[in-house]
């Protein structure tokens, strides 16, 4: 534990030195040039966690990558990576079921525009693609971004994603390896929702208009998502199930928010309550399922333990 918490609070100093000296830097922050950062940030967990394995090997204390590690990393194709793909899916869509009890959710194509207007697009531009999209089906066009979304998520997206991942359920796990699941997953969770706190405070990253609030927003969300990603972890032995699912929540993740313009993203988006709603319904029915079904008790066993039982499948 005492590893755990080391690289805890060093990859959030990393975090916090590295987007205000992004912030110094750059001047006006444009969404390309945020973009790129945000996406180099992402490697910000590997590169810690790496440089706390060189560091205990310089010093003779094992070697670069632990067993676990190496055990994490193999690329181990499941059907649990699948079903992971589908539950992240599922829980974006629900999010958007939930949102749907308490305020309007339009229609992608109807989002789209409302998001041009909202951007200060021309109205030539303006009248130019509502041209364009009506040319489309409603439903051709969701069903375009999901599938979109899925190949990002399944490749580049999945890439960038394992930057965060190799941190959070790689290193972690490893060091976290005598403790339940429980312990483990909150613990996880909340350091990969704190560690988004530069991102969210200095650039509004995902809570634009609510920036306090949406660091404990980021913590609730992580908490919630990296249970279901330590569970696919474990059930697999691996850490891409981790990284594919990270990498296709951001993928369509957005999609609730150009469904539901004009609301709050702490409240009505995929990385709000509404999300959250719908990723407890998830961990709810995941537990469920490990439980009194598989009855491979993830839930209520070590990281270690299961991981064990993973290696032997």
């Amino acid at each position: 534990m005492k590893r755990a918490t080391i690289f805890a609070i060093a990859v959030c100093l990393v975090g916090w030195a590295v987007a205000l000296l992004f912030g110094e830097l750059s001047g006006g922050v444009s969404p390309q040039s945020y973009t790129i950062f945000g996406s180099l940030y992402m490697f910000l967990p590997a590169l810690v966690a790496l440089v706390m394995q060189l560091l205990s090997h310089r010093k003779g204390q094992g070697k670069v990558l632990s067993p676990t590690q190496l055990q994490l990393l193999r690329f181990r194709p499941r059907w649990s990576w699948l079903v992971g793909v589908v539950v992240a899916v599922v829980a974006v869509f629900l999010s958007l079921g939930v949102s749907a009890l308490f305020v309007d959710v339009v229609s992608f194509k109807e989002g789209t525009m409302a998001q041009m207007v909202a951007s200060g697009a021309s109205p030539e531009l303006i009248e130019q693609s509502m041209a364009q999209l009506n040319m489309v089906p409603d439903w051709a066009m969701l069903l375009a971004t999901v599938v979109s979304g899925l190949l990002a998520g399944l490749t580049i997206n999945a890439l960038f994603a394992f930057g965060e991942e190799f941190g959070w359920r790689c290193f972690l796990v490893g060091e976290l390896a005598d403790k339940k699941f429980l312990t483990s997953a909150l613990f996880i969770g909340a350091v990969w929702g704190i560690w988004h706190a530069p991102m969210i405070l200095l650039f509004g990253h995902n809570y634009p208009n609510d920036r306090a609030l949406g660091v404990a927003m980021m913590v609730l969300f992580c908490v919630l998502a990296g249970a279901i990603e330590l569970y696919f972890v474990l059930k697999a032995g691996s850490v891409w199930p981790a990284a594919i699912f990270h990498g296709v929540m951001n993928a369509l993740g957005g999609v609730t928010v150009i469904m539901i313009p004009n609301e709050s993203n702490i409240v009505h988006s995929f990385m709000g309550l509404s999300g959250a709603a719908a990723l407890t319904v998830v961990c709810i029915g995941l537990y469920l399922w490990d439980r009194y079904v598989s009855r491979d008790n993830i839930f209520g066993s070590t990281l270690g333990a299961s991981l064990s039982r993973a290696d032997k499948k």
